[in-house]
């Protein structure tokens, strides 16, 4: 069998007028998702289209978080970072790609973080893993430093002209391998910026001083125990960086997390102090959780049979650094990376998380602001082999948001949008209504609102304008034209802050038949196409006849191959055309009724 009989076997073409449920319609799931516009008879769990809502089989809420997408196509990313890279007020977006060997950064160009220009800073570093930006050379702008685990060591490009477009390499070290981050910050107390790494294979951490503030002389310096992370903070309080190490590999006694004090302050006198031992750890960072003024430690890791491990908060209980107390944030949460930032804008500290193996990125709302009380806030579920994550005001609205990487995307996140809307499809109730009432029901804690906006219309293709805002159920006389056969709705939630949030459980249109027909209110023939476009594995052609005709409808494929084609009778009204079997792939459908001939392209994908 050939794979044109093979398909047109497979292929099950049927077609049916459609119904309506006479009198109401009603809406309870839209857990289906987006994408459908219409005409359908019922609304059934799709809709058309929505910003900053949340959708599900029950209800439907104000998203936690808005992504914009940065670059969908860096390949293997692994770190990311924000820095305003050319002076110009914007903050730009960078990252490093371990499967091209890149490092780049993205322009904001407007400020607003919706349109982004790449910029290379350098290609050929060889298993590129870790970014971060400083002024290395003191001249004013910011440099950029990067660490490979492929030997491409460590290393940082100097911003020449200070406009991010023209950048000279410049080595620190290349004895390193396997390393899986960098820092920059001044560790020997001499205003200048030195550089910190960790290789994952000689299980120390090290810093490496800039001898002149230049950039052009460097001397390594070994600090203690470290493998999977160090970075450079003041654990104690002295006015001196110290450095925070992570380390969890075989090359370990054990995993855990300490901190190196530095304990004459030029970086040459090391003293290492115990945080927590047997803790699978991934990843920590440093930040006041308790706002009692000093600096406390967030670790995360992976959980498994021998090394169970959480995201887990460790209180710097006199503010030295020598006495801790641990702090779970909430049960089975853990992750690969981590990162601490006021995310909500009420003056505490939340912490960022992000899950290779799971896709997810999400973060942990610090509810009174004492450490002690934590809300898991979904950010992005489907975000494939999520590596890195870090927060800073994108788009210069004054609050933090979210910037990830993984995969091949890098993208940011506003945190807890204060409104959004969902459009539904467009109702066909197949008469001509005379329109009576629109009900819903919803939850509006104080300082939450929802509202609704309808419109009805005989032609698809012009649906008209909005209505007014409907603040609660109501009567449709006047709000709509009686006779005007199709309908959609827009529900719009709204909320004063970040934790009252409004839900929307249902709704219900309602009408009284006034005996029209389809065909005598004045529709037209019209070939709505597939829905939903692109359909995975089969999809439903829709068209409509404004009375008892014949139709043929013929599906191609690109090559001009009939793959099947249908020619029957039908009763005026919406019919579907099912379709299943097919390959993956771009076809053409062409429907022809008297003298109307109509053509519409989709795509089916795995």
């Amino acid at each position: 069998m050939n794979q044109l009989t093979a398909i047109l076997a497979l292929l099950t073409i049927s077609s049916a007028a459609l119904t309506a449920s006479a009198g109401t319609a009603s809406q309870t799931n839209w857990s289906g998702g987006p994408g459908i516009w219409g005409p359908v008879t019922s609304w059934y769990i799709n809709f058309y289209e929505s910003t900053g809502i949340r959708y599900d089989f029950a209800n439907l809420e104000l998203e936690h978080c808005l992504e914009q997408v940065v670059d969908s196509g860096f390949a293997g990313v692994r770190s990311v970072y924000a820095e305003d890279i050319n002076d110009d007020g914007h903050m730009d977006v960078l990252a490093a790609a371990h499967t091209t060997n890149e490092v780049a950064w993205w322009e904001n160009d407007d400020g607003s973080g919706t349109s982004w220009t790449k910029h290379l800073v350098a290609d050929g570093f060889q298993g590129a893993c870790a970014v971060c930006s400083e002024d290395v050379d003191g001249d004013g702008d910011m440099d950029v430093l990067g660490a490979a685990d492929c030997g491409g060591g460590v290393v940082w490009w100097e911003n020449e002209d200070g406009s991010g477009t023209s950048w000279a390499t410049h080595t620190i070290s290349l004895n390193l391998s396997n390393l899986m981050c960098v820092d920059a910050a001044d560790i020997d107390g001499d205003n200048d910026i030195d550089a910190v790494a960790a290789p994952i294979d000689s299980g120390f951490s090290k810093w490496y001083e800039n001898g002149d503030g230049s950039g052009t002389v460097w001397t390594e310096h070994h600090v203690t125990i470290a493998n999977y992370s160090a970075c450079a903070e003041d654990i104690d309080g002295d006015g001196n960086n110290d450095i925070l190490n992570a380390y969890n590999s075989s090359y370990m006694d054990y995993p855990g997390i300490t901190w190196s004090e530095n304990a004459n302050g030029s970086g040459t006198s090391w003293t290492n102090h115990e945080i927590v031992d047997q803790y699978y750890v991934r990843a920590a960072c440093a930040a006041d959780i308790d706002g009692d003024g000093d600096l406390d430690v967030i670790g995360t890791g992976r959980d498994d049979a021998v090394h169970p491990a959480n995201t887990t908060w460790w209180e710097n209980q006199d503010g030295s650094g020598t006495s801790w107390f641990e702090h779970t944030t909430v049960n089975s949460c853990f992750g690969d990376a981590v990162h601490s930032e006021d995310l909500d804008g009420d003056g505490d500290m939340d912490i960022l998380v992000a899950r290779y193996w799971a896709d997810e990125i999400y973060w942990l709302e610090n509810r009174y602001g004492t450490g002690t009380v934590w809300d898991k806030r979904m950010v992005d579920e489907q975000f494939d082999m999520a590596t890195s994550i870090f927060a800073r005001d994108i788009d210069g609205d004054g609050s933090a948001e979210i910037l990830g990487g993984g995969g091949s995307c890098l993208s940011w996140w506003e945190v807890l949008p204060t409104s959004g809307y969902l459009e539904s499809s467009v109702l066909d109730v197949q008469e001509g209504p005379d329109w009576q009432s629109i009900d819903w029901t919803c939850t509006e804690p104080s300082g939450t609102d929802v509202t609704m906006q309808v419109r009805a219309s005989d032609d698809p293709f012009n649906m008209g304008t909005w209505s007014d805002t409907l603040d609660a159920p109501c009567s449709l006389e006047g709000v709509v034209n009686d006779g005007d056969s199709l309908f959609q709705y827009k529900v719009i939630l709204i909320s004063e802050d970040s934790v009252s949030r409004p839900v929307f459980h249902d709704v219900t249109v309602a009408w009284n038949p006034t005996g029209l027909e389809g065909g005598e209110s004045g529709r037209r023939y019209a070939l709505f196409g597939a829905q939903p476009n692109p359909a995975t594995g089969k999809a439903v052609v829709v068209f409509y006849l404004p009375c008892a005709s014949s139709a043929n409808i013929t599906i191609y494929d690109l090559a001009g191959r009939i793959v099947r084609s249908v020619s029957s009778e039908f009763e005026s009204g919406m019919h579907e055309v099912k379709t299943e079997g097919m390959d993956t792939g771009v076809y053409l459908v062409r429907m022809v009724s008297g003298d109307f001939t109509a053509t519409d392209r989709f795509v089916l994908i795995e």
